[in-house]
């Protein structure tokens, strides 16, 4: 891939590594905690099997001096005017203002400083205050309106880099907390990320996304209905490894709201789509210009800090945070504004003047806005362009269009359109050569690596390449089908061609077909085509893939038929009452939108209790083979059978005494009012040593909660040793093979201490005192940054990607910690993301595996990948933990109305209705005669 970027020198240096970047733009609101790392099992030897090749990384070398900096934790408290009273409780300061604050502070001190602006700052040496007085009052002007803050500093807290140093030199000699030295790992961080948060050029995210604003080819239009962005970014951070410090250095993407002149945006809209503009202009923050008055002098005098300012022709420049365009609803207090209509033009918005008027204008008088721009300032508006109100729904400031420029980096905070949502594809989806490049160049210049002064000041190098380590490719399963007939396995991946399942499910003696309409959505089709594709595709499922299927009861179909825009759910629960004693009913559906498979699936799951298989009716009459198996395996699932299995069964499982058992919690994100939405948790098991049924559990618990409910989670694990319980001949597993989806490092001591025990819980209430099953726990996460490039070309793919099986369990590993990365999966275009599995509790593999316990969990994981029922590809994370994630998003179905509900920004989504309607989604459940089947694939 080019010396340029790729260097594979450190490959054979000693065995360093870090751990895994944080997990995910964590949205749960459980705290932050640490546990002592005794608790945490020791890697027992690293692994050994499979062919050692060398891969490149997306970490570079990081030179840090053992030094102390000091911690300073900033408290910004409103000094309020005499006779004021200040408001209880406190607004909370946070994002820009927050950050402002912060930086008028720290203008007002000497020395060297570095922050993540939040709560702290960092220096190397102690602050001198004013009179020895470690509060400073600024003064802070918010959209014109002046403040005055006292920031108090608090004594500061020593970090010391020396321990750290030696740890990750020696690796011995540490008792502490995991993660390992999180506070000195926190201020190198700090002192990393200044940089790009100190620059108005770029917009940062979250705790280690940065986005460039300003360079050329890294952004692309979205398009309608918004005319967003989509950017190209960087993801940075920090992680301890055996031997060094390691920065993990990725590119990311961003969704960003439209930047510029508002007169540009309101050209892609005709009058209907300005709704539209209303919508999205809300809260967004905008540069808006205020004229001086007709013949006053053009002035030169400077604003207040962080207050407005004057462009170079001396009109008056502030920052504002609009409310949209002028609507018939502005006004609710005091004068209110006469609008002709919604969304109307300067000659048709008109309000009175009251009090003291400007010279020209009467007391009382009305005047429209165009009217009042001409008078006072001598400016002729555009007539054409709709008012912008940059005041408040209550108090209106109504300015002409071309007086708003909407500023950059303002994130999107809502769930993309599938237009975008492809456009965004195109845009992010690059060779691994392509990012390892924008990483190497582009990546380094945003996050100011090279040439720093606060790196500089700090004592902080980082390495001129990317890193290199060892890594090895794990064999390739052998896949067994009905008859003991293999399959050929290609890069992870096989076909059914001359094949069929393994072990059929129940037979489907009572089914039908629906066909669905809907105006304006789906080519048009011939309906005994499609009559005869339905039947077709039957005998495919029967006679090539060898699952029972009746000839459909009702042979030339049902049909609805839905006009344009119209809700589906009723229309759908009327026919589907009709099929109620039914097994399964096969639903073609008129395209690819969601609203109709969403109440497809509600009615059918939660109120009618018969299985539901969808297919696009243009990709069914293309009448493929292939697309006839692949969905047929969604069918062999859920009726309890078994698609294929491995040829030689993974050891661990072979005696059929292991239950596995998934995981995980999906939380409301990018949308409004999500912080009163519910957090969704689900939960699958095995019940056969084939590992083919994973029947389920899914329950909603406080929003934003990571951590399950602890009395839930008892009672349904105990649910799960039943289930197995009754598949397995009255007997219990002796093992208990759990794996944990997407929590972060900071979040395993909860795993350990909080849901771990009420599982043991469950077990003592089924299992005889004295025999207790053993646990082992894997915390398994997809949502990283780490990434692997091959710098051999006869270890890559036809995609420029690692192979398949690809392991890493050192260099980007600690060496104390049982962690491992596997690239399981063939990606066939981008970047394949490895998936990362930390062994939290081993109670199985240590001792009955001993020295070969890395090898076997790293088979084990391998091996599974192989198991996913409703594929014939290798996937990319380990299926309990894939099920369970599939299993929160049909929940998350059910509840669509809420999810994807329009709630506004503004709104109070707890109140009335739309609490009545989010308390009511959060009971819709499976229907019990699909509640122990895989219903949800």
């Amino acid at each position: 891939m080019g010396d340029l970027i790729l260097s594979t020198k450190d490959a054979a240096a000693k065995d360093t590594g870090s751990q895994e970047p944080e997990a995910k733009e964590n949205d749960a609101k459980d705290t932050i905690a640490t546990i002592p790392i005794k608790h945490i099992p020791v890697r027992p030897a690293y692994g050994t099997k499979g062919k050692p090749v060398v891969v490149a990384t997306n970490y570079y070398d990081m030179s840090v001096t053992s030094q102390r900096l000091l911690q300073y934790k900033l408290v910004p408290v409103r000094v309020y005017p005499p006779g004021v009273t200040a408001k209880n409780p406190p607004i909370a300061l946070k994002g820009r203002k927050l950050h402002r604050i912060i930086q008028l502070t720290m203008e007002k001190l000497d020395g060297v400083w570095v922050s993540e602006f939040k709560d702290y700052v960092y220096t190397l040496n102690p602050l001198t205050f004013p009179n020895g007085d470690p509060t400073i009052r600024i003064e802070y002007a918010d959209e014109s309106r002046p403040m005055e803050f006292d920031v108090k500093f608090t004594q500061p807290t020593s970090i010391d880099f020396g321990p750290l140093i030696k740890y990750l030199t020696t690796m011995k000699d540490y008792s502490g907390d995991f993660p390992v030295y999180a506070d000195v790992i926190s201020a190198i961080g700090a002192v990393l990320g200044h940089t790009p948060r100190s620059s108005s050029n770029v917009a940062s995210l979250g705790s280690s996304r940065h986005f460039p604003l300003n360079i050329s080819g890294q952004s692309q239009p979205l398009g309608f209905p918004d005319m967003n962005t989509i950017i190209r970014g960087y993801f940075q951070s920090v992680r301890p490894a055996t031997g060094r410090l390691l920065l993990n250095l990725n590119v990311s993407h961003g969704v960003f709201r439209f930047a510029g002149p508002v007169k540009d945006l309101l050209k892609n809209y005709n009058a209907p789509g300005l709704r539209n503009v209303h919508r999205l202009l809300g809260r967004l923050r905008a540069e808006v210009v205020f004229l001086y008055d007709h013949g006053q002098p053009k002035g030169s005098k400077k604003g207040k800090a962080a207050g407005p300012s004057q462009d170079k022709i001396g009109r008056r420049v502030s920052e504002k945070t609009l409310t949209g365009l002028a609507t018939r609803q502005d006004g609710r207090k005091g004068s209110k504004p006469v609008i002709q209509h919604d969304y109307a033009r300067p000659s048709e918005v008109s309000f009175v003047l009251d009090g003291d008027v400007p010279a020209g204008f009467t007391a009382g008088a009305k005047y429209t806005v165009a009217q009042y721009y001409k008078t006072r300032y001598n400016y002729t508006v555009d007539p054409d362009l709709p008012v912008i109100n940059a005041g408040t729904k209550d108090k209106p400031v109504y300015i002409p269009a071309e007086f708003v420029t909407i500023k950059a980096g303002q994130a999107v905070r809502r769930k993309t359109t599938p237009e975008e949502t492809r456009e965004m594809i195109d845009f992010a989806v690059r060779s691994p050569f392509a990012n390892a490049t924008s990483i190497a160049t582009l990546g380094r210049q945003s996050m100011g690596l090279d040439n720093s002064k606060v790196l500089s000041a700090f004592n902080v190098t980082i390495g001129k390449n990317l890193l290199s380590v060892h890594a090895r490719e794990l064999p390739t399963p052998s896949i067994q089908y009905q008859g003991q007939k293999t399959a050929n396995v290609f890069e992870g991946s096989w076909n059914l061609a001359s094949v069929k399942v393994y072990r059929a499910g129940h037979p489907i003696t009572n089914c039908t077909w629906v066909n669905i309409q809907q105006e304006g959505n789906g080519r048009h089709y011939d309906d005994n085509d499609l009559k005869n594709t339905m039947e077709e595709w039957r005998k495919h499922m029967k006679e090539k893939m060898g699952i029972p299927c009746s000839e459909f009861k009702n042979p030339n179909g049902l049909h609805i038929r839905l006009a344009r825009g119209e809700y589906p759910e009723q229309k759908i629960r009327e026919v589907f009452k009709l099929l109620s004693e039914y097994q399964m009913v096969f639903v073609v559906l008129p395209g690819k939108g969601t609203d109709v498979y969403n109440a497809v699936k509600l009615v059918g799951d939660t109120e009618m209790g018969f299985h539901t298989v969808c297919v696009v009716r243009d990709n069914l009459l293309k009448k493929s083979a292939q697309y006839y198996a692949n969905v047929g395996l969604k069918v062999n699932l859920k009726m309890g059978g078994a698609n294929h299995k491995l040829r030689e069964d993974i050891p661990i499982f072979k005696e059929g005494k292991t239950m596995a058992v998934g995981y995980d919690v999906t939380h409301p994100t990018n949308m409004a009012g999500s912080d009163n939405l519910p957090s969704i948790v689900g939960m699958v098991s095995s019940t056969d040593r084939d590992l083919a049924q994973w029947p389920s559990t899914t329950w909603t618990q406080q929003s934003k909660q990571e951590m399950l409910d602890a009395e839930k989670l008892r009672n349904e694990f105990a649910e799960r040793l039943q289930l197995w319980q009754k598949a397995n001949g009255n007997q219990l597993p002796d093992n208990i093979l759990i794996f944990r989806d997407g929590v972060s490092e900071g979040q395993f001591a909860q795993v350990l201490t909080k849901e771990v025990p009420e599982m043991r819980e469950a077990c003592k209430k089924i299992y005889p005192a004295k025999r207790q099953p053993l646990f082992t726990l894997v915390v398994s996460v997809k949502r990283h940054q780490t990434r692997f490039y091959p710098t051999d070309s006869r270890n890559m793919t036809k995609s420029r990607n690692v192979k398949s099986g690809t392991v890493v369990d050192r260099g980007v590993t600690l060496a104390r910690t049982w962690d491992f990365f596997l690239v399981a999966h063939t990606a066939l275009q981008g970047t394949a993301r490895p998936a990362h599995y930390t062994v939290l509790l081993d109670e199985i593999f240590g001792s009955k595996y001993k020295a070969e316990a890395a090898n076997m969990m790293e088979k084990v994981v391998h091996e599974m990948c192989y198991l996913f029922g409703r594929a014939t590809k290798a996937v990319s994370i380990c299926p309990p933990a894939y099920y369970a994630d599939i299993l929160c998003t049909r929940r998350r179905v059910y509840m669509s109305d809420v999810f994807e509900g329009s709630f506004d920004d503004s709104s109070s989504i707890a109140s009335g209705t739309q609490s009545a309607r989010i308390q009511n989604a959060s009971h819709r459940n499976i229907h019990s005669r699909l509640k122990d089947t895989m219903f949800y694939i």
